[in-house]
């Protein structure tokens, strides 16, 4: 059985990775949008679905108040830094170049993955699940808002193609789960996320993928 003092600081853990996870894939959600050519409702869509919609499946799945539904403050930090994302680029022009558009998704997308997939393993971990129900929740959490977004953008997800993207989520939620056995968890998430992201944004630089059948 867990210790009233073990939840509360997974809780505050928890509450950290959302907030962070939530912020980061705004970001992307947004810039997806404008790379999309979607208006201003178009991008506070793209920055609510992909960044809320892993952990609602995830919470419906666990059988927990979703996330967002239970705080709203969710709801408004989501469509908030969508605002902000899509007016600081309307002003500045430079930033909506493919080049530099791309590689803002990829790093604001890169960070919602590692933090939203620890989110998920500490959720499962509360609610008592184990292991691998842990590693399952935290890909889908990671993962779950992009191909919704992907979708309404009219993209294919890019979890269907070879590129190192549930691959990263899974290294790196195994990765946390045997660092926080071995050190404190903040540590731990810190060094899982930061491997994440480097994986992730390593991966796309050299070309990195898994192998496909060619026929």
């Amino acid at each position: 059985m867990l210790s009233t003092h073990y939840i509360e600081h997974i809780n505050t853990l928890l509450e950290v990775f959302l907030i962070c996870g939530v912020i980061a894939c705004s970001i992307s959600g947004a810039l997806r949008a404008i790379d999309s050519r979607m208006d201003i409702t178009g991008a506070l869509l793209l920055a609510f679905v992909i960044s809320n919609a892993g952990g609602t499946f995830r919470d419906l799945i666990l059988n927990a108040p979703v996330f967002w539904i239970k705080s709203h403050f969710y709801i408004w930090l989501s469509i908030g830094i969508g605002a902000a994302t899509f007016i600081l680029c309307s002003f500045n022009t430079r930033l909506l170049t493919s080049r530099t558009l791309n590689k803002l998704v990829l790093i604001t997308d890169a960070i919602g993955l590692g933090v939203f997939c620890l989110a998920g393993i500490e959720k499962s971990f509360l609610m008592g699940q184990n292991f691998s129900i842990a590693i399952i929740m935290g890909i889908w959490t990671a993962v779950g808002g992009g191909i919704i977004a992907d979708v309404i953008a009219n993209r294919v997800p890019l979890v269907f193609s070879s590129e190192l993207y549930i691959t990263v989520s899974l290294v790196g939620g195994i990765l946390y789960i045997i660092l926080s056995s071995m050190m404190l968890h903040a540590l731990a998430a810190f060094i899982a996320v930061l491997f994440m992201v480097a994986l992730r944004i390593m991966s796309v630089k050299y070309g990195w993928k898994l192998p496909i059948i060619k026929t």
